[in-house]
């Protein structure tokens, strides 16, 4: 019995370890996404000059699909926005920086002419790129102590039950 106790919270300690790495490489993954968008967002500026309705229609990623069903939902795309940044902030790998990024960026957008929209693209793709790197270094550096320190931690709970 004690046995299957140490074993259990092995693997407990050990699956919670490997799920909080695996949340620091999703918030890389979504960062990335995020690059992305703006970086479609700025093509398409630069070649149609579309609305931000037109705009959300056309995004890509986790933020894109999200935004693409708030939009759904409302006729203003200024609150379907919005919306789709609190959405995105409730997901357990989208820290608050991204969060708060994304929602500066949706006050601005589409307010101004095309060349000061690219400016702020660029502006926030820059952010973007900054956040993103310093989450690769959280995640390569806390990933592997959240791995190994569930697995220890599990260890050294198994051989006190035995």
């Amino acid at each position: 019995m004690r046995l299957a106790a140490g074993i259990l919270l092995l693997l407990l300690s050990g699956c919670w370890g490997v799920r909080r790495r695996l949340m620091l490489k999703r918030r890389c993954t979504l960062l990335g996404e995020l690059r992305l968008l703006l970086e479609h967002y700025s093509i398409e500026i630069a070649c149609t000059a579309p609305t931000l309705g037109e705009l959300a229609a056309g995004g890509s990623g986790e933020f894109g699909e999200i935004l693409r069903e708030c939009a759904a939902d409302t006729p203003d795309i200024r609150i379907a926005w919005k919306a789709a940044v609190e959405r995105l902030a409730a997901l357990p790998y989208c820290g608050a920086e991204e969060a708060a990024l994304l929602q500066e960026l949706g006050k601005s957008l589409g307010t101004c002419p095309a060349e000061s929209e690219l400016a702020l693209l660029r502006l926030y793709s820059a952010r973007l790129d900054r956040l993103s790197e310093q989450a690769e270094k959280v995640s390569e550096q806390k990933g592997r102590l959240y791995s190994s320190g569930g697995i220890l931690a599990g260890l050294a709970a198994a051989v006190l039950l035995l």
